[in-house]
């Protein structure tokens, strides 16, 4: 995916998830202690949680150039990929959101490169917390500074609606057809790192069906009683 398509897409993912409910949001800012975490700033109803694959690292970084602007936030900056030709898919961070009571799931973040990572992501998920499919991969076309709204809609993808067992993952990968990494802007290393800012997931609440309260039933019965008395009394006349 270059990156002009990619941007287009990103606005109607911006769309998509501004018009819907969050479900789960990691935006790192501070808590009332001053202290910076890797749990969620928000969750719906608390099924959330963030993990690390391989021997990646996290530390918090400026969000300078992301889509927060609170005064005093972070971005996710992480480190410790795997080593030039090893580990394709195998080295990232993962999200795992619970999104019963959710459908319509979709999911957008900020993501800002080193020049020396992996130019190549590839977005996978689970509904059964087991087996993984990949859903899109993306590249980033510069480094030092956010790309802003990366995503996928899931609205389509069955399984991911009111699913205790969701979660994605963002790991690196070779490029396609090779067996090997390409850098963002150089030489792929070690050193590379790679930051995420304002990973959300949003939805839209699923219909609950009304149930009668004693009381409507009641006169629901009586008023079917009235009727049946009426067409007998209409029958025998």
């Amino acid at each position: 995916m270059n990156l002009k398509p990619l941007l287009l897409a990103a606005g109607l993912l911006l769309a998509s998830a501004a018009q819907a409910d969050t479900v789960a949001l990691w935006s790192y800012n501070p808590d009332r202690n001053g202290n910076f975490s890797t749990k969620p700033t928000y969750t719906d109803h608390g099924g959330a949680s963030f993990s690390t694959l391989g021997n990646v690292t996290t530390a918090f970084a400026s969000q300078s150039g992301s889509s927060d602007t609170t005064p005093g936030s972070q971005a996710l900056n992480t480190s410790g990929y795997a080593a030039q030709g090893t580990g394709d898919r195998t080295t990232g961070v993962r999200f795992s959101v619970d999104t019963s009571g959710f459908q319509d799931i979709v999911l957008t973040f900020d993501q800002r490169n080193s020049g020396t990572a992996s130019a190549w992501t590839a977005l996978q998920y689970t509904i059964d917390g087991d087996n993984w499919i990949e859903a899109t991969t993306f590249r980033m076309t510069r480094d030092g500074s956010f790309v802003r709204g990366l995503g996928f809609d899931f609205s389509d993808i069955a399984g991911v609606d009111d699913n205790a067992n969701f979660a994605i993952q963002l790991v690196s990968m070779f490029a396609p057809n090779t067996t090997s990494y390409v850098g963002t802007s150089s030489n792929y290393g070690t050193a590379g790192t790679i930051r995420y800012d304002m990973v959300q997931f949003a939805g839209s609440l699923i219909p609950v069906a009304e149930v009668p309260e004693p009381a409507s039933i009641t006169l629901s019965l009586a008023a079917l009683g009235v009727l049946a008395a009426v067409v007998r009394r209409r029958k025998q006349a």
